[in-house]
């Protein structure tokens, strides 16, 4: 019985192993099997690094009795491919050719069941470009830059900025090896205070470029870079580039906060708008790094969170009159306090705070409201106009005292226009009214006063005599 188990486990297995497919991830090339190989490469010009299109390439390597020879020729875009079939390995060159150039060779080992990348092969220009086989610089222009812009010394941002230059012939071409150039770089234009260029000179590399790196001092500003070839007695400049220093972290001593109007009537009117700005500088006075977030918040009505500061360090926001309404502890009701916050170089915490009126309601009261003014006598009339919290008007309210009647002279506070302003002494005024005529007769007068603004419109009339 175990004899007869044994003999069917082994044909099992037999079976089993001769079905099994070949796992052929698992089993990588030798050098004794055939296979595909793909081989890519790329033709540039030596000078510019342009694409070369229809350059002929061909590919060749011999192994044993077995040789490869192909051809092919490079697209639109300089770039060319080769498939074919390789038993194991084989050293193959490829060579590179295009009339006006220079052939360029290079050498790639192609293995069964691969794709290869082959070196980027560079063909250099047999032109002149002025007939006398040396190639002189024409101008210099900016190429490109690491960064658009760059922060102050030990304010946590970037700090240097590489920029990249390019020297090209009366052509337009840029310069190669053979006619390579010193460029001097000098600062046109800077704010001071230790922004530098490294190094001050370079020379320009195969394709006509130099590079230099701008660092930052300590104080914001904009600074123009210079790069100037000196060629046969000729000086060669390029245009000032002009290269931005923003501000470091902001400093409780260059911070503000303020409104756009000190006083809206919002006490008795929901979503009247008002503008709350920061302005937010560094220690060194100059406006902090554009994107410097502010934080904002009050203790009547709604505002904007945040914001974040601009160019010049202005962060604003917008306030609205809402619930709830603001009662200031010591100014009283109608005052609100804004703070706006942000964090110094010391990762602290600063505050500033302004305060904004919610006005209401226009009331006016005058004393007296009755008068009896003797022959040739005058009366002075002391009056207020306010809103219910005893506080002024918005800016613009008009108020007005007129009178109806004869033998009189009025003078004082009788046609006024509010500022834009909290203060209480914008509420009390006074007229006078004086008897004209030197007779007995009796006149009867009728004062009027108005208010008229966006507080909203009162009145008050009183009458009396002049003798």
């Amino acid at each position: 019985m175990k004899k007869s188990v044994l003999i069917l486990f082994v044909i099992t297995l037999l079976i089993y192993n001769g079905c099994k497919k070949t796992d052929t991830a698992s089993n990588p090339v030798t050098g004794d099997e055939s296979g595909t190989v793909i081989i890519n490469g790329e033709v540039i010009d030596f000078s510019t690094g342009a694409a070369i299109t229809n350059a002929a390439i061909k590919l060749y390597g011999k192994i044993s009795d077995s040789t490869i020879s192909k051809s092919a020729v490079t697209d639109d875009n300089g770039k060319y491919t080769f498939e074919f079939t390789v038993k194991g390995g084989i050293d193959l060159k490829v060579i590179a050719q295009k009339e006006g150039y220079t052939p360029d060779t290079t050498n790639v080992y192609a293995v069964a069941g691969r794709t290869l990348t082959a070196s980027k092969l560079l063909l250099k220009s047999t032109a002149t470009g002025g007939g006398t086989g040396v190639r002189k610089p024409s101008s210099i222009y900016l190429l490109g830059t690491s960064v658009p812009s760059i922060g102050i010394k030990g304010a946590g941002g970037v700090e240097s900025v590489q920029l990249v230059f390019q020297v090209v012939d009366s052509l337009g071409i840029p310069l190669d090896l053979d006619n390579a150039v010193n460029v001097g770089f000098v600062l046109a234009a800077s704010p001071g205070s230790g922004a530098v260029l490294n190094p001050p000179t370079a020379r320009t590399d195969a394709g006509g470029s130099v590079k230099v790196v701008l660092t930052s001092g300590t104080k914001a500003g904009v600074v123009q870079i210079s790069a100037t070839i000196n060629s046969d007695g000729k000086v060669i400049n390029s245009n000032p580039v002009a290269v931005s220093i923003h501000g470091g972290l902001p400093d409780l001593n260059h911070f503000s906060c303020v409104p756009a109007k000190l006083n809206i009537p919002g006490f008795n009117i929901y979503g009247v708008e008002d503008v709350i700005t920061a302005y937010v500088g560094d220690k060194y006075s100059n406006p902090v790094r554009p994107g410097t977030s502010v934080y904002f918040k009050t203790d009547g009505g709604i505002i904007e969170g945040s914001a974040l500061t601009n160019a010049l360090g202005v962060a604003s926001v917008r306030l609205y009159s809402a619930n709830p309404l603001p009662n200031h502890p010591t100014l009283g009701p109608g005052f609100a306090q804004i703070t706006a916050s942000t964090t110094d170089e010391t990762f602290s915490v600063i505050n500033r705070s302004t305060i904004v009126l919610f006005s209401g309601i226009a009331f006016i009261s005058c004393s007296p409201t009755s008068f009896d003014i003797p022959n040739r006598g005058s009366q002075q009339f002391i009056y207020t106009v306010m809103d219910q919290n005893s506080n002024p008007l918005v800016e613009g309210t008009a108020i007005s005292v007129t009178v109806e009647g004869k033998d009189y002279e009025l003078s004082g506070d009788k046609d006024i226009t509010l500022p834009d302003t909290q203060s209480r002494s914008w509420t009390s005024f006074s007229f006078t009214i004086r008897d004209l005529v030197d007779t007995a007769a009796v006149n009867p007068l009728t004062v009027t006063i108005k208010s008229n603004g966006l507080n909203g419109k009162s009145s008050l009339v009183f009458s009396g005599v002049v003798r």
